[in-house]
């Protein structure tokens, strides 16, 4: 619909004040066919009685006016829309006049008397326009900030999935480490069980005392399990971003896959440079390696087991270092290897090359988020046969 067929209540105000009887009248005349709804004021008084009470888009008012003078006029209708246009006319212009209007964001700033007073009528098309463009760029940038705010609020949804995500696939391979963890207890437990046994029948207090502080070490061995445990099962979502020493990292990492039954073929190598810290989450990095050493050491006694010559080989290799600009990692393993067809599927969710049960898939594909979350990398290599090597690099300032 063009702005000629527009209804009346749909077209834009637009407002002349002159104290010529004369003067109002031509303009009047000069904009009778143009798509405004006209409204005129004789004096300021009554012209701010308009804006204050309507919709003002346009004005066209005279400087010098009995009562409140145009300026006044051009600071209320900027004050009531700040995108209300307005031109002002006088017959006594001065520079310091012009400039003041041209401060106030006056559109233009015309002498009179008018030379052509169609002149005037294209001026208001111009200003028309200008108040169109900024109308539609108000309307952009609102449009701009609700998709802006739409989409934060889709990517703290996609944070918090990938928190659950993450949190989940911890928990599910808790289920492979509790078996060894809970072999583990047992050993101090049954040797907890027997000293107390033997301290109620000990009549020397020397000896009872050795049982006490035997139990004591038993204890605190079963403490220190149950705690490394709870410890990586803890939500990283509410733990602080710090300097983590990736050397603690691994070996705490090792520590847990150790602990858990099917490691029993498997020999470990690490080799940590010292003093290696990256600006992370511990148990986020934490994450990452004992999923890769666990993945690692599952793949070699695998191969171990499926091997009826007993010479397969058995070792799983950390390491860690700083290179220019970044800290890097390995874990390598000497298992059955991943068919090259299948290594660009590995970091896909719900991909698993284990058997039906023993793996949700989320796993490397929680690695792959972590690492990348901290502006990581990660690279895959595999032979067939000969095993598979994971590469990680952090960026790390000076």
């Amino acid at each position: 619909m063009s702005t000629s067929t527009l209804p009346p209540e749909r077209r834009k105000q637009l407002l002349l004040v002159d104290d010529e009887p004369v003067i109002l009248q031509v303009l009047k005349a000069v904009f009778e066919d143009e798509p405004y709804r006209l409204t005129t004021a004789s004096n300021g008084k009554d012209a701010l009685a308009v804006i204050a009470t309507s919709q003002v888009d346009l004005v066209i008012t005279d400087k010098n006016l009995p009562d409140v003078g145009g300026i006044e006029i051009l600071r209320a209708a900027k004050a009531k829309d700040p995108l209300a246009e307005v031109i002002i006319l006088t017959g006594y212009g001065s520079l310091e006049t012009a400039l003041t209007a041209l401060e106030l964001d006056a559109f233009d700033y015309v002498l009179k008397p008018l030379n052509n007073v169609f002149d005037i009528r294209n001026k208001v098309r111009k200003a028309d326009q200008k108040q169109q463009m900024a109308m539609e760029n108000r309307r952009l940038i609102q449009e701009l900030s609700r998709k802006n705010a739409e989409l934060e609020a889709a990517l703290d949804d996609a944070r918090a999935l990938q928190a659950e995500l993450i949190q989940s696939e911890k928990l599910a391979g808790i289920g492979t480490l509790a078996a060894g963890i809970a072999h583990e207890i047992s050993s101090p437990l049954f040797g907890i069980l027997g000293l107390a046994e033997a301290v109620t029948d000990e009549q020397d207090l020397a000896l009872a005392q050795g049982y006490a502080r035997d139990i004591v070490e038993y204890c605190r061995t079963i403490r220190d399990i149950v705690v490394d445990l709870s410890s990586y099962s803890r939500s990283a979502t509410h733990e602080y971003l710090t300097s983590v020493e990736l050397s603690k990292v691994i070996a705490d990492a090792l520590k847990l896959v150790e602990r858990s039954a099917p490691v029993e073929n498997v020999v470990f190598s690490t080799e940590i440079e010292p003093g290696l810290y990256l600006n992370a989450r511990t148990n986020e990095l934490q994450q990452v390696f004992v999923n890769l050493i666990k993945n690692a050491a599952e793949a070699v006694n695998d191969r171990v087991l499926a091997d009826s010559t007993g010479l397969a080989p058995r070792t799983v290799v950390v390491q860690a270092g700083r290179a220019e600009g970044v800290l890097w990692a390995r874990v390598a393993d000497s298992g059955l290897g991943i068919p090259e067809d299948r290594l660009r599927l590995i970091f896909d969710p719900f991909y698993t090359t284990k058997p039906a049960g023993k793996g949700t898939g989320l796993g490397l594909n929680i690695v792959y988020r972590i690492v990348t979350k901290y502006r990581g990398q990660i690279q895959v290599q595999s032979k067939v046969g000969e095993g598979t090597e994971f590469n990680l690099r952090f960026p790390v300032e000076r």
